[in-house]
């Protein structure tokens, strides 16, 4: 820990989907949170760590930024701003695929933040390399930004340059975090996000993400972890949905969430899964307090 010598927080910013999750997991080396075609995926302010020479760097991976339709929509947009107030850096990460004036235009409300920008423009592995010249051709009028990186999540093309850029603008500082976390959230917490991640891959948009994942048991006993979980939806024909026919979908859920469970935790996982409805729990405060 000696050797680091800036320490500071990058706020992953974007639209939804625009690969933000995947960007962290990248570069944490490990997933910290979890990712899903589909938008909204992200609710809470995730963080990873990561551990250079030179610096300890600390993501909050954010929701997307969209127009909040209830309580549920409001306290992740919320989460943005409260990410933004702490952050050192701004990472805008850009979809190359998918960049709208309205993009640019959440971009533009950033410029005297009082923290340096960076822009990150994503998903490069999926366009050509006229295409990536021409967003960042698009892009050249915005002076504020301090670099501009394309990057692949997926193929590690752009990470470094990425690393190396952010680490110019991190404050000098000790690190806060041990050098072996790579995330301050719990083994609790990271098995609700793999429940709701199995969820989501395997429903796809059968159903909106209106999905919450409680966990009512989680207990190690010897070399094995028993947790219980219930999945909350707000519709009867949801429930009906994620059970699948004869409860095939319900199984095969929870044999994805139980194998990356079990790398996680690195023992044997016995998982409980129990479909319940809430209707209308995304407007119900008492239900968003946890």
């Amino acid at each position: 820990m000696s050797k680091i010598h800036k320490c500071g927080t990058v706020a992953l910013l974007g639209e939804p989907n625009a690969g933000k999750s995947s960007l962290i997991n990248a570069l944490v080396g490990c997933q910290v949170a979890i990712t899903a075609p589909v938008a909204g995926t992200t609710r809470d302010a995730i963080r990873g760590i990561l551990n250079t020479e030179q610096a300890q760097i600390i993501f909050i991976d954010t929701p997307g930024m969209q127009k909040a339709t209830n309580l549920l929509e409001q306290k992740m947009n919320r989460m943005i701003s409260g990410a933004v107030k702490t952050a050192d850096v701004i990472c805008f990460v850009l979809d190359v695929n998918r960049i709208s004036n309205k993009t640019l235009t959440k971009l533009a409300n950033y410029e005297d933040f009082g923290v340096p920008v960076i822009v990150v423009i994503s998903k490069t592995d999926s366009t050509t390399p006229a295409k990536l010249f021409q967003v960042l051709d698009q892009l050249k009028d915005y002076s504020f930004v301090k670099e501009f990186i394309p990057i692949s999540a997926h193929k590690n093309i752009g990470l470094k340059t990425l690393i190396e850029c952010l680490e110019k603008y991190l404050p000098v500082g000790v690190a806060i975090y041990d050098d072996t976390m790579y995330t301050d959230s719990s083994e609790r917490t990271m098995a609700t996000e793999i429940i709701r991640e199995a969820i989501i891959n395997q429903l796809h948009d059968e159903i909106p993400t209106g999905i919450k994942v409680v966990i009512t048991k989680y207990e190690t006993e010897q070399r094995t972890t028993v947790i219980d979980a219930d999945i909350i939806c707000d519709k009867p024909n949801h429930k009906k949905i994620i059970i699948g026919k004869r409860g095939a979908l319900i199984r095969s859920i929870g044999m994805k969430a139980r194998q990356k469970l079990e790398k996680l935790l690195g023992q044997h996982v016995m998982l409980h899964t129990y479909v319940l409805v809430r209707e209308g729990w995304r407007d119900q405060a008492t239900w968003l307090q946890d």
